[in-house]
């Protein structure tokens, strides 16, 4: 039984197609690079919208908000690939198909967008307002107090919370390939329908996605924790 289990987890068969796992793996890299700009800078808009002055406006950031954290990943990235081209398909009258990539990267960038808009509100929200109102007795514009003031010390406030939802988006591009992208967990489901050994390709996929978030967590937080240390530079 021990020499039935050693052959069924030897990495051998993991190493022979290292090449094309490692290409699967970038493009997870790709859409997670990707999905996390465009999360961030809809969730900067979004966060900075729930604290305006304007009704209708801090509704449409609220409703965007709590879509988008409370649909799952899948369902989005499923929707979006499947069921938005056939409703523009229909409207446009002529046939309409989104790339799996851009389905994958829009799917994940909208779906972090509503945790990281909160991130960036409550960071925003941490801010003491006396500091604020210090910087106005100063004298000082408000575009100076918002980069002067807020912005590094919001930003600060941000980035545990933040680090913990890229790293949670990084682990959902695992999905991707239920639309076809061909990621590592794409390639791992072609060599092992090809070679019929499924155990050590994706024992080794599990663990390259280990390495890789632990490494990437942790050499951010001793790079963060030093820049918290020192200031805003």
């Amino acid at each position: 039984m021990f020499e039935a289990l050693s052959q069924s987890l030897d990495p051998a068969l993991f190493w022979e197609y290292r090449q094309t796992l490692a290409e699967g793996l970038l493009r997870n890299i790709a859409v997670f690079l990707l999905g996390a700009a465009l999360a961030s800078a809809i969730a900067l808009g979004v966060g900075l919208a729930r604290m305006s002055r304007f009704r209708a406006l801090r509704a449409v950031a609220v409703g965007h908000t709590e879509v988008f954290r409370n649909v799952p990943e899948y369902v989005l990235l499923v929707w979006l690939h499947y069921v938005v081209p056939i409703l523009l398909t229909k409207a446009a009258g002529a046939r309409i198909t989104f790339d799996p990539f851009f389905s994958a990267v829009l799917a994940l960038g909208l779906a972090y967008s509503g945790f990281l808009a909160e991130t960036v509100r409550a960071g925003i929200l941490s801010v003491p307002t006396g500091h604020v109102e210090a910087g106005r007795a100063l004298g000082m514009p408000g575009g100076v107090i918002a980069r002067r003031i807020v912005a590094p010390q919001a930003a600060r406030r941000m980035l545990p919370e933040a680090l913990n939802q890229y790293v949670s988006l990084f682990k959902a591009t695992s999905f991707i390939s239920l639309i076809a992208v061909e990621d590592v967990m794409y390639r791992v489901a072609m060599v092992a329908s090809y070679e019929m050994r499924p155990l050590p390709l994706y024992t080794g996929a599990a663990l390259i996605y280990c390495v890789v978030i632990i490494t990437a967590t942790t050499t951010i937080r001793l790079l963060t924790d030093r820049w918290r240390r020192r200031g805003w530079v």
